[in-house]
């Protein structure tokens, strides 16, 4: 069994990684800041939960990434033998307002995990970055060969210059590292201000669902396969490589709503506006390269992760986390 560190474990990623790996009988531990980027209560949440149903229980270490002496203790002292780095700031119109945040972090973090793989032998380095990479491009869908030079968000650059800073660490160091794009990742446990919870919290509250442009498609994909091509990326131990993790299907916006109407129980009200700067019309994922050195096989559908989703939604997220006027 492996010793894993993944920075960011208290997110909606890392969390889920996190629980898999410790099922599997790995050692875990979590880096964590506990932001509040989004309410914290959420994140210490997804750590009860954790300890309740996990048969081993991870090492939690409240650390930010941008401390260069207090992540090379940490390295250390636990002798990791992989590292799976998903501790970034997220979101492309949040890094517009606050671009000094995202390059310190998902930059000068990214260099203090690279430089402590680096000195401490990691054997396996998983980076997360995201569909936001290809930018502007419109021809679908997209290639892990594609231009990623023309970001078109604060976000995504900093995502490019963290693949790229990864390749030079392997080029120069011969660290292996597996960069993995995320393609919108849902499910139980998420990120209250991604588009499935604004939608849920406005078709459950009677107010307009704000829908960016009815053309809009996304190539929604499920936690369970993400994390599937993550622990599959972390047995790769020599090389670099970029894989897209995508669920290969361009879902119009309008599915999504008619899907959480269903199960929500409870008709939407639509409200079009346009696209903002930065935000992309459509995204969907080649998965070839990740079928190939993976295994990944994504098995979730939207409608049966949207169930998933809102089954979670409505028996713990609303209960716990609105309040009586927010829930009526």
């Amino acid at each position: 069994m492996a010793n894993f560190l993944i920075t960011g474990g208290a997110g909606f990623i890392g969390s889920h990684t996190a629980q898999k790996l410790l099922d599997e009988g790995h050692r875990v531990t979590i880096m964590d800041d506990f932001n509040d980027r989004y309410d914290p209560r959420l994140k210490e949440a997804r750590i009860k939960n954790m300890f309740t149903h996990c048969p081993q229980h991870p090492t939690i270490v409240r650390q930010d990434i941008r401390d260069t002496e207090a992540i090379l203790r940490i390295f250390t002292k636990n002798k990791f033998d992989s590292v799976i780095h998903l501790a970034a700031w997220a979101s492309v119109l949040p890094s517009m307002r606050n671009p000094h945040i995202y390059a310190q972090v998902n930059v000068g973090g990214t260099v203090n995990i690279l430089e402590a793989c680096r000195l401490h032998g990691i054997k396996n380095l998983v980076f997360a970055s995201t569909s936001s990479v290809y930018g502007g491009l419109t021809s679908i869908p997209f290639h892990e060969s594609d231009n990623v030079l023309q970001p078109i968000s604060p976000y995504a650059a900093t995502k490019v210059a963290g693949e790229v800073l990864c390749a030079t660490w392997h080029n120069m160091y011969q660290l292996p590292v597996v960069c993995l794009r995320f393609f919108t990742v849902y499910g139980p446990w998420g990120r209250p201000e991604m588009a499935m919870f604004q939608f849920a919290n406005a078709i459950m509250a009677g107010k307009p669902v704000l829908m960016r442009g009815h053309s809009t498609k996304r190539d929604f994909t499920y936690i369970d396969d993400v994390v599937a091509g993550i622990i599959g990326a972390a047995h790769i131990k020599k090389g670099f490589t970029v894989c897209n993790l995508g669920e290969h299907d361009a879902v119009p916006l309008p599915r999504l709503v008619r899907a959480l109407e269903k199960n929500l129980q409870k008709k939407a009200i639509i409200k079009e506006k346009p696209l903002m700067p930065g935000e992309i019309e459509a995204t969907l994922a080649d998965i070839t390269k990740a079928h190939q050195l993976l295994g990944y096989e994504p098995t979730t559908p939207i409608e049966e992760g949207v169930k998933k989703f809102v089954d979670w939604y409505l028996a713990w997220y609303r209960p716990n986390f609105m309040d009586k006027k927010q829930r009526i």
